[in-house]
C-alpha cells in the first residue's frame, strides 16, 4: 500500500463524487459529529439543518470540520478529505442565489442553508501497492 498526499483541487474534486459527508463541531459535551447531505459550491460545502445542535455552533461562530471519503475493503484502496473552517449561514435562494440544493435524506422539513469554507483543506489516497518488476 502507498499513501499519496491530496492537493487541494484533488480533494475537490474527489468530494463532487459522494453525496455523503459528516460534519463535527466542538460541543458543551465533547465533539458533535453527524452525517449531511452536502453539495460543493465556490469555495465552500454546503449542507442543511434542521434547527438543533450545527445550526446552533454556526450561530455561535464555532469552527466545524466537514469530512467524506470512500473505501473499498475488498481491494484495501480508498481515500479521505477533510475541510476545516468558521461556518456561516447561506440563508435561501433569494439571499443567496444559485445556491446548490443539498439533498436531505433525514426528511426534515425545516432546513437552513450552512456554509463551511475550505479554509483548511488535506485530503489523503491509499493505492494498492503495485508488484516490483
Amino acid at each position: 500500500m502507498s499513501l499519496e498526499v491530496l492537493s487541494p483541487r484533488e480533494c475537490r474534486l474527489l468530494l463532487e463524487e459522494v453525496p455523503v459527508g459528516w460534519l463535527a463541531h466542538c460541543a458543551d459535551r465533547g465533539v458533535h459529529m453527524v452525517p449531511v447531505n452536502f453539495a460543493v459550491h465556490g469555495s465552500e460545502i454546503v449542507v442543511r439543518s434542521a434547527y438543533g445542535g450545527s445550526l446552533g455552533a454556526v450561530v455561535a461562530g464555532r469552527l466545524m470540520t466537514f469530512g467524506a471519503g470512500s473505501f473499498d475493503p475488498a481491494t484495501r484502496t480508498g481515500w479521505s478529505v477533510t475541510v476545516t473552517g468558521t461556518a456561516h449561514l447561506l440563508g435561501d435562494e433569494l439571499v443567496n442565489p444559485g445556491l446548490p440544493a443539498a439533498d436531505v435524506w433525514a426528511g426534515a422539513i425545516r432546513t437552513v442553508a450552512i456554509g463551511v469554507p475550505m479554509t483548511t483543506v488535506s485530503g489523503r489516497r491509499v493505492h494498492a501497492q503495485t508488484p516490483p518488476r
